[in-house]
C-alpha cells in the first residue's frame, strides 16, 4: 500500500508538472476556509506533514480533505465539538461550529490516521461527530530535578529547552488538551541578580506561551502567593515565611510581614509574562501556609484581592484559578495539633473562606477518591475524621468553572518519574468527575513527563471521552508507539501487563513487561517507546531491591547492574554522570536509588494495602456533608494485608 501511495503522488505530481491529468481529474489537497485562524492553520499545516497533501486553494475535487465552519450551528457539537464525513463522491468534510471545534476536529483525524498507521485519508470512511465531555482539559507541569540536573538531564522540564517543550505541547495538542499551565518554584527579576541565572528559563517559557497561543492552547502561571526570588528570601531573613510544619523549603516570606515585597516580586514576572490566561495559586501546600498567620481565610481572601488587582494593573485579562486544594482535608487530617490549639481558624478555614472569595473565580481541588487511594494512611492515623467532597463543594457554592485535579498521578516521588499507566484508575476518576461531580474540567499534573507517554495519553484521552475503555486505549496506544502492526501485539501486552503490576506489585509481572517493551526496541525506532521502556527497566531494579528477601550485599549487587544498565539510556543521563567527577554522580545515584526503593515499600506504592482502583464501598457516594470513609475490616489489595 506504501508503494502505490508513494507511486500514486509522483505521478499525480508529474503530471502537475506536466499539465497533464493522469488517473484521477486533480490531485489530492486539504482545503482551509478563509480567514482561518492562526490554530486552524497550524493544524492544517500538521495534517499536510503527515499526509504529504498540500494545503491549497484549488478546484471541486473528489480527492479534497475539506476544513470547514458550519453555516448554522449544529447543536449536538457545541463551541469545541466537530463532524468528520466523508461524501459520496469520496471527500472528506471537517466541521465545526466555531473554529476551536475545527481545529479539534483536525487533530482528532490527524491522531486516528497516525493510530491506524494510515497516511491516505481516502482509503477509508469517515463518520465521525463528537465533542469533548469536558470544556477544560489541562496540564500542570513543575519542573522538579528529582536529582538530575547536572547539564545533562532531559528528564526534567527544570531543563527542557524550547524545542523540548514545544514537542510535549504539540503532543497535549493532538489529543485536544485545552491548557499548559505551568508550575515553578522558579523566579527570575531583574533588581536581583543573583536571580540572573534563571532568566533563561523566563525567556524558554515566555516563548512557550506564545507557542500555546500559535496553536490554539491555553497557557496558565501557577504559584504559591508568598513566592519571591531567592535573593528576596536570602536578604530578609525576619520576613521569612513559617513552613516547617507543612514540610516545605522553598523562597517564601510571610504574607503579613512581606506583602509588599511579595508583590513586587511578583508584578516583574506578571508582566513579562502579560498575555497569559490563567494565573493559578495554591494556597495550602508547598508553602503556600505561614503558620504564624492566625487566620487563614482572611489571608487567602486578602492575597486573592492583591493578585486579581496585579494581573489588571500589569495588562493581565486573565482567569483567576483559586486552588481550595483540600483544605477541609488540611484542617481535619494534616495541620498539627498544637497549631490547631494556637490558632483555631485553621480548623474553619474552609467553611470561613469561601464567602470572602468572589464567585467568579475558578475552583481547583482533588477528589475524596483520590484522597482515599493516595492519603489513605494520613487519614486512617488521624483517627478517620468525616470528609466532605470539595470538588463538589465548589459547585455547590457557585463557583465557576469547578475542575477536578487528578492528583491520583501522586507524583512528588522519584519513583513515579517511572511509567504507571494508571488506566482503570484513570476510568474510575473520569466517570466519577462525570457523573458525580458535574466537574466542568479537569487536570493533570506532571513533574518529569518523558517516561510517561502512556500515563499521560491514558489521562488526556480520558478529558475529552470518560467512556473510553481500557481496551480502547491500549489499542490506541500501540498505534501510536509502533511503527510496525506486527509489534502492536507485543505493545499491548507490554502495556496490560505494567497496568495488572501496579495492583500486584508481583515481580513476575514487571520483569514480564520489561521483557515485552525491552525487545521492541531493535525493530521499533520511536523515542516514546524508547523512553517507556528504559522507565520500565529501571523500575524492574526497584522492584527486585525492594523484595523481602534480598540481602544487602545483593542489593549492592542490583545497584551496580542497574547503573551499568541505565548508563548508556540518554534520558537519565542526569542520574548517572556528572559534568566532571563520576565517582561524585555515582554517590548520588546510589543515594537516589534508595530513596526509590524507600518510595516503593511505601504507602502511596506496594506499602499500600488498598489496589489503585478505589472501592466504591469505602465512599458510595459524592456528597459535600462530613461522610466518615468505609475502611474495610480486611483489605485484600496488593500482597493481602491485613
Amino acid at each position: 500500500m506504501r508503494i502505490n501511495l508513494t507511486f500514486r503522488f509522483a505521478v499525480a505530481a508529474l503530471s502537475m508538472a506536466l499539465g497533464v491529468v493522469v488517473g484521477r481529474a486533480e490531485s489530492p489537497y486539504i482545503s482551509v476556509y478563509d480567514n482561518a485562524s492562526t490554530p486552524v492553520r497550524h493544524a492544517a499545516d500538521r495534517l499536510s506533514q503527515f499526509t504529504m497533501l498540500p494545503v491549497e486553494r484549488g478546484p471541486a475535487s473528489q480527492q479534497v480533505v475539506r476544513i470547514e465552519l458550519n453555516s448554522s450551528s449544529n447543536p449536538s457539537i457545541a463551541t469545541q465539538g466537530y463532524t468528520i464525513r466523508s461524501s459520496a463522491d469520496g471527500a472528506i468534510a471537517i466541521r465545526g461550529n466555531t473554529e476551536e471545534g475545527a481545529a479539534n476536529g483536525i487533530y482528532t483525524f490527524l491522531r486516528t490516521l497516525m493510530i491506524e498507521h494510515r497516511k491516505d485519508p481516502f482509503s477509508r470512511r469517515w463518520a465521525i461527530e463528537e465533542k469533548p465531555h469536558f470544556a477544560l482539559r489541562t496540564m500542570l507541569v513543575s519542573p522538579y530535578r528529582f536529582g538530575a540536573s547536572y547539564g545533562f538531564a532531559a528528564l526534567s522540564p527544570d531543563r527542557w529547552s524550547l524545542e523540548d517543550w514545544k514537542k510535549y505541547v504539540d503532543f497535549m495538542r493532538l489529543c485536544n488538551i485545552t491548557t499548559l499551565i505551568m508550575g515553578s518554584e522558579r523566579m527570575y527579576h531583574p533588581d536581583y541578580p543573583n536571580s540572573w541565572r534563571e532568566k533563561w528559563r523566563y525567556e524558554v517559557w515566555k516563548q512557550v506561551m506564545d507557542y500555546c497561543h500559535q496553536v490554539g492552547m491555553k497557557f496558565n502561571w501557577y504559584i504559591t502567593p508568598s513566592l519571591v526570588t531567592e535573593q528576596a528570601f536570602w536578604d530578609n531573613p525576619d520576613k521569612r515565611a513559617d513552613q516547617e510544619a507543612g514540610s516545605w523549603s522553598g523562597n517564601g516570606l510571610s504574607w503579613n510581614k512581606g506583602k509588599d515585597i511579595i508583590l513586587k516580586n511578583q508584578k516583574y514576572t506578571l508582566e513579562y509574562f502579560r498575555g497569559l490566561d490563567g494565573l493559578e495559586i495554591i494556597f495550602s501546600d508547598g508553602g503556600g501556609f505561614s503558620f504564624d498567620i492566625a487566620d487563614p481565610a482572611g489571608y487567602i481572601a486578602d492575597a486573592t484581592r492583591s493578585y486579581i488587582q496585579l494581573m489588571k494593573e500589569t495588562g493581565n485579562d486573565a482567569q483567576f484559578v483559586f486552588w481550595n486544594w483540600i483544605l477541609d482535608f488540611w484542617s481535619n487530617v494534616m495541620i498539627r495539633k498544637p497549631i490547631l490549639e494556637k490558632y483555631p481558624k485553621y480548623k474553619t478555614m474552609q467553611d470561613d473562606v469561601i464567602p470572602l472569595l468572589p464567585k467568579n473565580v475558578a475552583w481547583v481541588d482533588t477528589s475524596v477518591l483520590t484522597l482515599t487511594q493516595s492519603l489513605w494512611k494520613y487519614i486512617q492515623d488521624a483517627g478517620n475524621p468525616p470528609l466532605r467532597e470539595t470538588v463538589l463543594l465548589g459547585k455547590e457554592k457557585g463557583f465557576k468553572p469547578v475542575i477536578d485535579l487528578f492528583w491520583y498521578m501522586n507524583p512528588e516521588f522519584s519513583i513515579n518519574m517511572f511509567p504507571r499507566p494508571l488506566i482503570r484508575r484513570g476510568m474510575q476518576e473520569a466517570a466519577y468527575a462525570r457523573d458525580e461531580l458535574g466537574a466542568d474540567g479537569v487536570m493533570g499534573y506532571r513533574l518529569a513527563p518523558p517516561c510517561r507517554f502512556i500515563d499521560d495519553y491514558v489521562y488526556f484521552r480520558l478529558a475529552s471521552d470518560p467512556g473510553l475503555t481500557q481496551e480502547q486505549l491500549v489499542n490506541e496506544l500501540a498505534g501510536l508507539l509502533c511503527e510496525r502492526p506486527e509489534s502492536q501485539p507485543q505493545v499491548k501486552e507490554g502495556i496490560n501487563t505494567l497496568e495488572r503490576f501496579w495492583t500486584t506489585h508481583k515481580l513476575a509481572d514487571i520483569e514480564k513487561a520489561e521483557g515485552l517493551f525491552r525487545t521492541l526496541l531493535a525493530r521499533e525506532k520511536s523515542k516514546d517507546l524508547e523512553y517507556v521502556s528504559n522507565g520500565v527497566t529501571f523500575l524492574t531494579y526497584i522492584v527486585r531491591m525492594a523484595q523481602p528477601d534480598v540481602t544487602s550485599a545483593q542489593k549492592d549487587d542490583l545497584k551496580t547492574q542497574l547503573y551499568q544498565t541505565v548508563k548508556p539510556m540518554y534520558i537519565f543521563q542526569g542520574l548517572t554522570t556528572d559534568i566532571v567527577w563520576l565517582p561524585e554522580a555515582r554517590r548520588f545515584f546510589s543515594a537516589r536509588v534508595d530513596m526509590m526503593v524507600e518510595d516503593y515499600r511505601g504507602p502511596s506504592a506496594a506499602g499500600s494495602p488498598y489496589p489503585e482502583v478505589v472501592d466504591r464501598s469505602i465512599y458510595p457516594h459524592a456528597t459535600s456533608k462530613p461522610f466518615t470513609l468505609r475502611w474495610p475490616n480486611r483489605s485484600v489489595g496488593a500482597g493481602g494485608h491485613e
